[in-house]
């Protein structure tokens, strides 16, 4: 039986030339912290976003942690985060005693609803962090001309979104204050363990997000502030910019198996399909809705036909307990109802025929 992994970010290995013998020059060069392959990194991921700066560092997690810090962000301080999001989007305002404010979603792709963003953009919000979920703009454009208007600061949670663009073109992390990437293995550029970036146009957040990633270092011993380490590793940075090389590739092959499930899905009523924002759109994840009493029995069904399965996200953010039992209760409609209807199938580069017919027929097969 064809057993298809949720994710498959070793495939890609296969299509890197040369990949073995470089990786072994990598090892054997010594260098495992820092140095060239960290720089070059950095330097051909701000290329092709199209930003002034990047800055590597060792998670998504600590790269939106980092640039609440380099935006300011304090105690008390109200930060606009949509519920439907990995959790980190939303840890990342707690570690700064800051206050996460709710702000549900649209149903078409889950990203946040502008209508209720609006409402709660008042002049106590210092921060929104909208999140570019399954690889979909989170309409940045309306919402970065908000958030100049209310004078507040704009981080792109991309950590699912590397790769797509929005209407105009912008590649998502470059339209914000600071872009925060991640590198999870399961990303559209996925490292071989936890990795991330932030990039951004202004110097001085550059600049102090450079410092910060370092134990607050400006040069070698001498700390200006407190820091940590937050630095990428070099083996790590050589993979994801060998991947970087081939990305053209990776898209086109992932995009590929989103053609092939929306062509051969479009007539199973029960499945409501993702949509992309445009034509530019690299979705992370292929994430269906199916009626609620019909999820747990699909599920099972996929499972045992060892096709991978997961939802994201079962227990929205605001139901969390941390969450919910230390804050007023609130009702976010659209993201309750998501988080009850959503599942993701396998998309992963270079998948081959016979697992994307496997997978469709399944699901057109099931009962």
């Amino acid at each position: 039986m064809i057993n298809i992994p949720l994710a498959n970010p070793s495939r890609e290995l296969e299509h890197i030339p040369n990949f073995e013998k470089k990786l072994n020059e990598q090892f054997r060069g010594g260098v495992y912290v820092g140095g060239e392959s960290v720089d070059n990194f950095e330097n051909n991921f701000k290329d092709i976003i199209r930003a002034k700066y990047c800055v590597s560092l060792n998670s998504g997690t600590d790269a939106l942690i980092l640039a609440l810090i380099a935006l300011g962000i304090k105690k008390g301080d109200r930060v606009l985060v949509p519920s439907f999001t990995f959790f980190s989007t939303v840890e990342c305002i707690l570690h700064l005693n800051a206050i996460p404010v709710f702000v549900d979603i649209n149903l078409k792709n889950y990203t946040i609803d502008l209508d209720d963003f609006i409402s709660k953009a008042t002049s106590k919000i210092k921060a929104a962090i909208p999140v570019h979920l399954f690889g979909n703009d989170a309409q940045i454009t309306e919402i970065k001309k908000i958030c100049l208007e209310k004078n507040i600061k704009l981080v792109e949670d991309v950590a699912q979104a590397f790769g797509s663009q929005d209407e105009k073109n912008n590649y998502l992390g470059s339209i914000g204050d600071i872009g925060a990437f991640s590198f999870f293995p399961s990303k559209t550029l996925g490292g071989i363990g936890d990795g991330g970036c932030i990039t951004t146009n202004n110097f001085q957040i550059y600049k102090k997000i450079k410092m910060l990633k370092n134990h607050g270092q400006s040069k070698n011993y001498e700390h200006e502030i407190v820091g940590g380490n937050s630095r990428l590793d070099s083996i790590n940075a050589f993979i994801l910019n060998e991947k970087l090389d081939i990305f053209s590739k990776i898209r086109d092959s992932r995009n590929r198996f989103y053609k092939y499930y929306m062509e051969n899905l479009k007539d199973v009523e029960w499945i409501n399909l993702p949509q992309k924002n445009n034509n530019k759109t690299v979705l992370n994840y292929f994430t269906i809705s199916v009626p609620v009493k019909v999820r747990s029995k699909l599920m099972s069904y996929l499972s045992a036909k060892n096709i991978g399965n997961a939802v994201y996200y079962k227990t929205p953010i605001h139901l969390q307990k941390v969450i919910s039992n230390n804050s007023k209760k609130i009702t976010l409609k659209n993201t309750e109802i998501a988080s009850k209807q959503v599942l993701s199938l396998p998309l992963y580069s270079f998948p081959n025929d016979d697992e994307l017919e496997y997978i469709t027929t399944a699901l057109r097969n099931f009962q």
